[in-house]
């Protein structure tokens, strides 16, 4: 069947991505995850559950965004559960995902929003401790002992077109 003709693309929604894959204790070390989501005014993070796979230990999956191309990173400081009010709510601390080792329990706790990205921007989920991929101040994700979880970041709005986004690498 072909794809359904929309009424308007004023707000296109991108395909999923893969930031991280599943059961990848540390996983990527390069920009291939890293993606361009110049002028989206949310990105959708959902990170898998404990009813996905084997429940990790030890792990820290956090967000961290570019308005560079890449060259300097910085904590994303607007992800949010999605349950949470914009206005209200609680950022996670330097984007991080989850305490260690913790994953979510239910689908619904494993989904996080974040943006608006005006102008030029870029934005990674990093777990590896060792590899390199810190943030101007120092922060990065930590490894997970076992059973990583997937994470997919799917863009609304933007330049993507509502197609696949770019990995910037």
């Amino acid at each position: 069947m072909a794809a359904i003709v929309r009424r308007s693309s004023i707000l296109p929604i991108s395909i999923g991505a893969a930031a991280q894959d599943a059961g990848d204790l540390n996983g990527v070390a390069d920009e291939t995850n890293s993606f361009d989501v110049t002028g989206a005014l949310r990105v959708l993070i959902i990170q898998g559950t404990i009813q996905d796979d084997t429940a990790g230990t030890a792990g820290i999956d956090v967000v961290q965004v570019s308005y560079d191309g890449g060259v300097l990173w910085e904590p994303d400081t607007t992800v949010l559960p999605l349950a949470q009010n914009d206005a209200t709510g609680t950022v996670q601390a330097i984007g991080a995902l989850n305490t260690a080792g913790v994953e979510p329990a239910t689908s619904a706790l494993g989904i996080f929003k974040c943006g608006p990205y005006e102008g030029k921007a870029a934005i990674r989920v990093v777990r590896d401790t060792a590899g390199g991929l810190l943030d101007w101040e120092g922060n990065g994700g930590t490894d997970w002992a076992t059973g990583a979880p997937a994470v997919t970041i799917i863009a609304i709005g933007g330049d993507h077109g509502g197609g696949a986004l770019t990995a910037i690498a």
